[in-house]
């Protein structure tokens, strides 16, 4: 009967041993393909990005162009998020009777416009 056990524990310690074997042999084989062939697992490699010599990239630290509140039109005031015809009316009236702002925080002095939006308008905009 112990024998019966051993002979038993030992098939299945090799089907085991077999079992894990083959695991490491199929992972080494994805990490294979995954390394030198990594198309394979993006889903749509037609869309792999390739530098184009010809035109330069624009630079991640390229910031786009902030609008200056002490210059822009009422339209150009609109498209700032928050910024409707009324509130472009009473900033472009506050630079006239008052002159230019001095800084970005000085835009909370117009009549309706708080520091929340001022927040969400400070990224966008300058006094430059």
């Amino acid at each position: 009967m112990a024998k019966n056990i051993e002979s038993v524990v030992e098939k299945h310690y090799w089907r085991a041993v077999t079992f894990l074997v083959a695991i490491i042999l199929i992972g080494a084989g994805f990490w294979s393909l995954r390394r030198f062939n990594p198309a394979l697992f993006l889903g749509k490699p037609d869309f792999i990005a390739v530098p184009n010599k010809d035109q330069p990239q624009q630079s991640v630290q390229d910031k786009p162009a902030l609008l200056n509140i002490n210059a822009a039109s009422a339209e150009e005031l609109e498209t700032l998020s928050g910024i409707g015809p009324q509130m472009a009316q009473r900033i472009i009236q506050y630079r006239e009777e008052q002159g230019n702002f001095a800084s970005v925080d000085a835009l909370t002095e117009v009549k309706g416009l708080g520091e929340k939006t001022l927040e969400k308008l400070k990224p966008f905009i300058s006094v430059e």
